[in-house]
């Protein structure tokens, strides 16, 4: 008994007694067969019956097995096309090989057994061929919402990227508004220290401005040339309480327990601001920076390269400002003087990588205003204006020396210079104090 799902057979032959022994040779084979010797009505059985597998005989009246396997290709695409052929007529088994598209032929009178290898075959390929067309079926849908979840995925990881990119972007500026306002505190410190004594007024901004560009000509991290800088705003923040007295003098010409206290300033510098995890280097950089490259410096002794490299930048540029305001001599040397004296100390009390770049900063320096002064044209200058720089010409004479107030004379003259001259001078000028900080 044939089960409703099992495979069908459809033989076409216009020779009745043909039909009669396919029919016979396929009695115990688990297929549904059906038979017609016309071939137009097996065309038309053909779509409601759905066949695995068709024989088609190829000499028929009406229409040869070619036509007929051409119209089961448009009309049953999935069924197999096995021709029967009586005749060696290879024209006609090409033909139906190119315009039938048929499987296999087989040739009257023909083997049972192989007919029926033949047929199991067929409906085993057509049935491979189904699950294949449908595993295709089902993959190209999978492919479908595949791709339509990746374009999701791409949306919300862009979206995420928008985010996290606006988040970096608000990190990013709260950063630097923190390190801003956590350089201002700094500021802030280093002037009241410096109002224990009129005489350190801006010292210590200068102090730093040069060591930072001498860490910037020595390509040093952006990191170690902020915590250099630092170091340069505090770096006597140790001589707080000490007598004003011992500020800025050489340590030759103090008494015993004045030179013994101001000594110890390095070491109680360092004290004051181990507190704060931010101020860690920069607070090593205060202990060392009175260390000698020759070991004679205080308050360890330190030699060569055990003395951190920030504090060899801080002794040079410390020293640079002390030597023109004359607390490290009897006098006050002049910029020539303070360099030929610092270049004298490469090896002894500076470190000589350090020296090499010192004309360089002094150069960038010179270019660029600090931050207690302005950079104005010549022409600019107004009376009451105090130089915070000696003023040359273009041939290096000194016109008038810093500090100076300029009168309305001064400005006259300033403003015929540079009518006359093609190159305009620059004057640098003091800021007006804020709130009494100078």
């Amino acid at each position: 008994m044939e089960s409703s799902d099992a495979s069908s057979v459809l033989v076409i032959d216009d020779e009745v007694n043909v039909l009669n022994a396919i029919r016979r040779t396929l009695r115990g084979e688990p297929y549904k067969v059906e038979c017609s010797s016309d071939p137009v009505q097996a065309l038309e059985l053909a779509k409601d019956l759905q066949p695995n597998v068709v024989l088609c005989d190829m000499r028929m009246p009406g229409l040869n097995g070619v036509q007929v396997f051409s119209a089961l290709t448009r009309s049953n695409p999935q069924c197999a096309k096995i021709l029967l052929t009586g005749y060696a007529d290879i024209n006609s088994t090409i033909a139906a090989i190119n315009e039938g598209h048929i499987d296999r032929y087989m040739t009257k009178p023909w083997n049972d057994e192989d007919l029926k290898h033949t047929l199991r075959q067929q409906i085993r390929l057509g049935a491979l061929k189904t699950e294949r067309d449908q595993l295709a079926q089902k993959l190209a849908v999978k492919v479908k919402e595949l791709s339509l979840l990746n374009a999701q995925l791409d949306e919300r990881v862009h979206a995420r990227t928008q985010e996290i990119y606006q988040t970096n972007l608000f990190l990013e500026q709260a950063f630097t508004e923190l390190n801003e306002q956590f350089l201002n505190a700094v500021k802030v410190f280093s002037n009241l220290i410096e109002m224990g004594s009129p005489d350190m007024a801006g010292h210590h901004r200068r102090v730093a401005d040069l060591a930072r560009l001498l860490a910037l000509e020595l390509n040093l991290p952006d990191i170690e040339v902020r915590d250099i800088y630092i170091a340069g705003l505090l770096h006597d923040v140790g001589k707080t309480g000490l007598a004003e007295h011992v500020f800025h003098v050489s340590l030759t010409v103090l008494d015993s327990a004045s030179r013994q206290a101001l000594l110890k300033h390095p070491v109680r510098g360092q004290a004051a601001l181990l507190a704060l995890p931010e101020l860690s280097a920069a607070s090593l950089y205060i202990r060392q920076h009175h260390e000698r490259m020759d070991g004679q410096g205080y308050p360890d002794g330190l030699h060569g390269e055990d003395i951190a490299r920030g504090a060899r930048v801080l002794a040079v540029a410390e020293d640079w400002d002390e030597l023109q305001l004359g607390w490290l001599s009897t006098r006050k040397l002049g910029l020539a003087e303070s360099l030929e004296f610092i270049q004298k100390g490469a090896g002894k009390r500076y470190d000589p990588v350090v020296v090499n770049v010192l004309p360089a900063a002094l150069q960038k320096l010179e270019n660029c205003p600090r931050e207690d002064e302005e950079i104005l044209d010549s022409n600019a200058v107004v009376p009451g204006m105090v130089l915070s720089r000696d003023l040359h010409n273009k041939d290096g004479l000194m016109l008038i020396c810093k500090g100076t107030q300029i009168s309305s004379k001064m400005v006259q003259h300033l403003r015929s210079l540079h009518n006359a001259d093609a190159h305009p001078l620059k004057v640098y000028c003091k800021k007006k104090p804020l709130l009494g900080l100078s």
